[in-house]
């Protein structure tokens, strides 16, 4: 039966903590990108909202102007 040193062991071990810190940091850097995502969509929509607000409130301006036009050429 082979004995493994104790070099061996203390590399593997080496290895297998490198390994792990590697997919906690992987794990964690998707996980703050989806976070990222996620609240650049609620962003995103909020802005959207905004903007179709602004096109109403153009409108009704552009609305309003006409009929104050039309009261000051009676």
């Amino acid at each position: 039966m082979t004995s493994l040193s104790p070099d061996l062991i203390i590399s593997v071990t080496i290895q297998l903590v490198a390994v792990g810190i590697f997919i906690g940091v992987y794990k964690t850097t998707i996980a703050f990108m989806q976070l990222q995502i996620q609240e650049l969509k609620e962003d995103m929509r909020k802005y959207n909202n905004i903007l179709e607000r602004m096109i109403r409130v153009e409108d009704s301006a552009k609305s309003a102007h006409k009929r104050i036009s039309v009261l000051e050429i009676r």
